[in-house]
C-alpha cells in the first residue's frame, strides 16, 4: 500500500494536478472555495461562490485514471461507492458537503464486518466535483483523499485489568514519538505500526534522542562513557552504574494493577458519598435530590456549550446554545422533569415549581440557512422593532416531546431558573420552560436559551429590584440605567444590539452591558442607492436608532435607589461632528455617518467591605465615530447604481469600554526629586538609605526579634575585628612601652 501511495503521489506531483481547478472554471463567476483540498477525514466541506451559485447543479464522481480529471462533462450523480454529496444554501453561497459512507475501523477490531480497513492507510482515491449551469460545466474541483484508519474506535472495550510494569526498570513510553494509534507516524522509526517499506521513505530523517525512542542511552556521568575531552578529575566523581539505570526512567510509579476508567459525568456523583453543603457559599455547586449536581447547559471558555455543567450558588448566567435541528436535539430534555428537588443548604429538599408555556413565534430561536435579501429598505426595517412577545405565548400543561411527520412537538426552546435565597439557604426554586413545535424538514439551526437568576428574599418578602452589587458593582453584573427625568426613575439594564443568525441589524437582539467587561459588537445594514439620496435623513436615522437603547442616567452603585437622583449620574451624549457637505457634488456618497457608537464608563474603587473592593461609576459618556458610506459602482458593476433593488452591506458597530480612574492622584514630584535622584531607591539599583533595611519593621524575611539579634551579632563581630586588628595592636604596644619606661 505504501509503494502504491508513493507512485500515485509522484504521478500527481509530476503532472501538477494534486489539487487543481479545471481550466474551464469561471463560467458566470462560479468558483469553488477553497481552491485546493486534501481530504484526510470522513467529511469534506467546500463552498461554491458566485452570482448564480444557488442555481448550479453539483455532482461528484470517482476519478479512476489520471486522464479522467481533465474531462469537461457534467456529473449528475450525488453519490459514489463510498461518498455522498449534499448541498445547503445560504444568502449567496452553496455549502457542498462530502460524507464518507463506510467505516474506518481496523479489521482486527471487528469480527463480522466486511467494510473494514485491512491496512493503516485505508482509502486513497481522487474525487471530481463539478458545478454546471444549464448543462454547461462552470467549475470543477479535484479532491485527493488519503484517510487512515480511525484511531478513536469506540467499539467493545476489554474491561479486564491492565498491568503497568514497574517504572523503576522499564520506561512507560518506549517510543515517545508514536503519537497516533493504528497509524504510522512520519519520522518515528520506533513506531511498530510502520512497516519496513514505510520506514524506507524517511529512514534518513528519524527523530533522534529520547523522542525518537532512544530512552536507554547512557548519560554523561557514567564512568564507562568517559571521552577524550573529560577533565582530569572525572574518574573521582563519575558514577558506577549499569546501562539499565537511566535518568529517563520514571520513579513516580512502582507499578500496580488498575482497571479501565469510565467517563465522568456531572450528572452522577463522583464519589460514593456526595459532599452536600451545609449552608451554601458563593460558587458552591447546587445539589439536587440526594447525590447529583444540578446541571444546566452553559457556555465554556472556548464558546462551546457544555451540556452537563453544574450550577454555582449566587452566580447568574444567560447561555445561548446553538445546535443543528436533528431528531436527537428534539428528544433531548436537558434533565428537565416534573420532580426536581433541590437541597436548600440545611439538609432539606425543596420541590421546584415548574411552569410550562408554548410559543408560536420561533424567530428568536431558529435561524434558517437561506435569507431573502431581495426586499428594498422601504419594505424591510433597518433595525428590529419592538414586538409584543407575550402575545405569542400561552400557558399549557406538561406535554411529552414527540416527533410526528418531521415536526418536533413540544420541543424545549428555553428554560429560566429563578432561585430565591436568604443568607446561605435557598428558599424557593421556580422554573419556566418554553416549548414550541419545530419543523425538522428545512436545514436550520436552533438557539436554545438557558438562564439562572438568584433573587434575594429579605425580611420575609421578595425583593422586586434586581441588584448588581451591594453597595458597589460586582464584576460581570449588568450596568443599571434609568429612563425618564422625573422624580422617580424607571430602572432597566443598559443594553446594546447583538447580531444573530444572518448578522443583519433588522434581526438583531439586545444584550446587557456587563460591568468591567469591555465588549465590541456590530451588525450589517442592507441599503440600496435610494437610501443615499438624502444623506441628512440617513444620518438622523442611524443616530436615533443607535441611541434607542441608551438610558438617561447611569447608576453609580449596584444598589442605587431609583427615587434618589443623587445616586445616579447622567449619560452625556456627544453629538457627532459635522463634516463637509459633498452630497451636492457626488452621488451615492454620504459622509459623516455616525455608524460607530462608543460607550465610556469612568469607574473607581471607592473602598472595601470585608476586604472586597467596592466599584463605583463616576461618569458615563456616549459618543460617535463618523465614517463615509459609498455605494460601490466601479469595477464594471455600474448596474448597482441604477437598480434600487440591488443592496449592499454597511456595518454599524458598538463598543463598550470601562476606564478606571485612581481615587487619589499621585503627588507631584519636587524639583529635587526630578533632578537629584541619586538617593531615590525607586530609580536606582543601589539604595544607601536602605542599608539598615533588615533592622526596620518593613522587613518581612525574618521576625523582628531575630533581625535585631542578627544585627547585634554583626556589631559584635565588627568590634572584635576592630579590637584585634592592627589599630588595637599599635595601641597595646604603645601602652606597654609607656608602662615599662
Amino acid at each position: 500500500m505504501a509503494a502504491g501511495l508513493l507512485a500515485i503521489l509522484s504521478r500527481l506531483l509530476c503532472c501538477g494536478v494534486l489539487l487543481s481547478l479545471d481550466p474551464s472554471h469561471g463560467l458566470a463567476g462560479l468558483v469553488f472555495q477553497p481552491s485546493f483540498l486534501i481530504a484526510s477525514g470522513p467529511e469534506v466541506n467546500v463552498y461554491l461562490v458566485g452570482e448564480s451559485s444557488t442555481s448550479a447543479d453539483v455532482g461528484v464522481e470517482t476519478v479512476t485514471h489520471l486522464n479522467d480529471s481533465s474531462q469537461s462533462n457534467c456529473v449528475k450523480a450525488t453519490t459514489t461507492d463510498q461518498w455522498s454529496l449534499t448541498t445547503s444554501k445560504d444568502e449567496m453561497n452553496v455549502n457542498v458537503q462530502l460524507t464518507l459512507n463506510r467505516s474506518l475501523v481496523p479489521c482486527e477490531d471487528l469480527l463480522n464486518e466486511t467494510s473494514c480497513c485491512a491496512e493503516p492507510l485505508c482509502i486513497v482515491e481522487t474525487l471530481r466535483v463539478t458545478a454546471c449551469l444549464d448543462g454547461k460545466l462552470a467549475a470543477t474541483l479535484l479532491v485527493q483523499v488519503m484517510i487512515f484508519v480511525n484511531s478513536t474506535f469506540h467499539g467493545i472495550v476489554n474491561e479486564s485489568k491492565v498491568l503497568i510494569p514497574k517504572q523503576k526498570y522499564h520506561p512507560l513510553g518506549p517510543c515517545p514519538c508514536n503519537l497516533t494509534a493504528y497509524a504510522c507516524d512520519v519520522r518515528c522509526c520506533c513506531d511498530e505500526e510502520c512497516t519496513p517499506s514505510m520506514i524506507q521513505l524517511f529512514h534518513s530523517y528519524c527523530f533522534p534522542g529520547v523522542f525518537g525512542g532512544n530512552v536507554s542511552q547512557p548519560f554523561d556521568h557514567l564512568c564507562s562513557v568517559q571521552n577524550a575531552n573529560a577533565p582530569d578529575w572525572f574518574p573521582f566523581l563519575c558514577l558506577e552504574s549499569s546501562f539499565d539505570n537511566s535518568p529517563y526512567l520514571g520513579l513516580f510509579y512502582d507499578g500496580d494493577t488498575v482497571s479501565v476508567s469510565h467517563d465522568v459525568s456531572f450528572g452522577t456523583a463522583t464519589s460514593a458519598v456526595l459532599n452536600v453543603p451545609v449552608g451554601y457559599h458563593q460558587g458552591d455547586h447546587i445539589v439536587k435530590n440526594e447525590d447529583e449536581y444540578l446541571t444546566i447547559p452553559q457556555r465554556s471558555l472556548n464558546g462551546q456549550c457544555l451540556t452537563n455543567a453544574p450550577v454555582a450558588y449566587l452566580e447568574d448566567f444567560d447561555a445561548r446554545c446553538v445546535t443543528p435541528l436533528t431528531a436527537a436535539a428534539c428528544m433531548d430534555n436537558h434533565d428537565i422533569s416534573d420532580d426536581i428537588r433541590i437541597q436548600n443548604g440545611q439538609g432539606l429538599l425543596i420541590l421546584a415549581n415548574i411552569t410550562y408555556q408554548k410559543t408560536t413565534d420561533l424567530s428568536k430561536f431558529i435561524a434558517t440557512t437561506s435569507v431573502n435579501l431581495g426586499p428594498s429598505p422601504a419594505n424591510q426595517p433597518w433595525f428590529p422593532e419592538h414586538q409584543n412577545i407575550t402575545a405569542s405565548v400561552e400557558p399549557i400543561h406538561k406535554s411529552e416531546t414527540k416527533l410526528v411527520d418531521g415536526i418536533c412537538e413540544n420541543m424545549i426552546l428555553q428554560a429560566d431558573y429563578v432561585f430565591r435565597w436568604e443568607g446561605n439557604v435557598i428558599i424557593n426554586v421556580t422554573l419556566l420552560v418554553t416549548l414550541g413545535n419545530v419543523s425538522l424538514d428545512s436545514p436550520a439551526t436552533l438557539t436554545q436559551r438557558f438562564s439562572v437568576t438568584f433573587t434575594n428574599f429579605r425580611n420575609g418578602r421578595l425583593s422586586d429590584v434586581t441588584l448588581s452589587g451591594n453597595p458597589g458593582y460586582q464584576i460581570g453584573k449588568p450596568v443599571l440605567g434609568t429612563f425618564g427625568n422625573g422624580s422617580t426613575l424607571q430602572k432597566a439594564p443598559v443594553s446594546i444590539w447583538q447580531p444573530v443568525g444572518n448578522g443583519l441589524c433588522s434581526s438583531a437582539q439586545i444584550t446587557s452591558v456587563l460591568f468591567g467587561k469591555n465588549s465590541l459588537s456590530g451588525c450589517l445594514l442592507r441599503l440600496g442607492i435610494d437610501a443615499f439620496d438624502n444623506c441628512t435623513g440617513l444620518r438622523s436615522i442611524i443616530y436615533k436608532k443607535l441611541l434607542t437603547l441608551m438610558p438617561t442616567n447611569i447608576s453609580r452603585r449596584g444598589n442605587s435607589n431609583p427615587s434618589d437622583l443623587s445616586e445616579w449620574v447622567p449619560l452625556f451624549k456627544v453629538l457627532p461632528n459635522d463634516s463637509a457637505n459633498f452630497e451636492s457634488e457626488l452621488s451615492s456618497f454620504c459622509t459623516g455617518i455616525p455608524a460607530n457608537l462608543n460607550l465610556w464608563f469612568f469607574t473607581s474603587v471607592v473602598g472595601a467591605i470585608e476586604g472586597v473592593p467596592q466599584h463605583e461609576i463616576l461618569g458615563a459618556e456616549a459618543n460617535f465615530s463618523t465614517v463615509t458610506w459609498q455605494v460601490n459602482c466601479g469595477g464594471g458593476d455600474a448596474v448597482v447604481c441604477e437598480d434600487s433593488s440591488l443592496l449592499q452591506s454597511f456595518s454599524v458597530s458598538f463598543s463598550v469600554q470601562f476606564i478606571e480612574i485612581p481615587v487619589q492622584p499621585e503627588p507631584m514630584k519636587t524639583s529635587f526629586q526630578m533632578n537629584y535622584f541619586e538617593y531615590d531607591c525607586s530609580r536606582n539599583d543601589i539604595c544607601w538609605p536602605e542599608l539598615a533595611y533588615p533592622l526596620t519593621r518593613r522587613y518581612q524575611g525574618e521576625t523582628y526579634c531575630r533581625s535585631i539579634a542578627y544585627g547585634m551579632l554583626l556589631v559584635f563581630f565588627f568590634l572584635v575585628t576592630a579590637l584585634l586588628g592592627d589599630p588595637w595592636n599599635k595601641i597595646r604596644k604603645a601602652w606597654q612601652n609607656a608602662m615599662f619606661h
